[in-house]
């Protein structure tokens, strides 16, 4: 297929960081033996749009071929076409964890849009994660507590430790630990201690709005005794 004529579009095109040095030993092996026929570039059917392929494509480009092998794949929606290049490449290598936690949030961004949640963000993605959290680790090739790992991440770290993990810099787990789990006195343990304490606050306002005196004396005696009994 004339190269110029393949096109490649999110969200397939940043699932998977193409790596330079990657780039030139397959642009070098091109030059020397040409392109491999036998691992063609996957294209959409109908689309010219590339689902798995895009370093080789990249490679192919800089060793300046015009035209490359292609196989058309036809796909039901583009949850479909996700999982097919997600498990091509788990089927070559190990995922790194910035690619998984990109992969989770690429699924269930989609997992959301088809069922046409109308909850907030992170009610959507909780009811996906209780729903799909085992079918998408089998998906990536992992654990089901590590696609767990990662929607926490996803949902409730601040953007510098996601932005960690998706650079490579940080693990899942360690993201995962700083968020649920900080260090006492860490920036993190204060971040959710704040919001802990605004959860506590919000409770307080409710209890204030809803009940009288009496009752709210009542409950004061019941939490009481609670806490005595443990």
């Amino acid at each position: 297929m004339d190269i110029n004529q393949i096109n490649t579009a999110s969200p397939f095109r940043d699932l998977f960081p193409i790596e330079d040095n990657i780039v030139k030993e397959i642009m070098w092996d091109i030059q020397k033996k040409g392109f491999d026929e036998s691992k063609p570039l996957v294209l959409w059917k109908g689309k010219s749009v590339v689902i798995d392929g895009h370093t080789r494509l990249r490679a192919a480009r800089k060793a300046g071929l015009y035209h490359v092998p292609v196989a058309m794949k036809d796909f039901d929606n583009e949850e479909a076409a996700l999982e097919y290049a997600i498990k091509s490449q788990r089927n070559r290598r190990n995922l790194k964890d910035r690619e998984i936690i990109q992969c989770i949030a690429a699924l269930d961004k989609r997992k959301d849009k088809i069922a046409n949640l109308k909850q907030n963000h992170t009610e959507a993605r909780n009811q996906a994660s209780g729903k799909s959290a085992e079918e998408t680790a089998k998906i990536l090739g992992i654990g089901k507590s590590k696609v767990e790992q990662a929607r926490a991440v996803l949902d409730k770290a601040p953007e510098e430790i996601q932005e960690a993990v998706k650079a490579g810099n940080m693990s899942i787990n360690s993201a995962y630990n700083k968020t649920v789990k900080p260090q006492k006195g860490s920036p993190e343990s204060i971040q959710l201690a704040t919001e802990e304490i605004e959860n506590i606050n919000k409770v307080f306002e409710i209890i204030k709005e809803r009940l009288n005196q009496n009752q709210i004396k009542e409950l004061i005696k019941k939490l009481k005794n609670e806490l005595n009994n443990k």
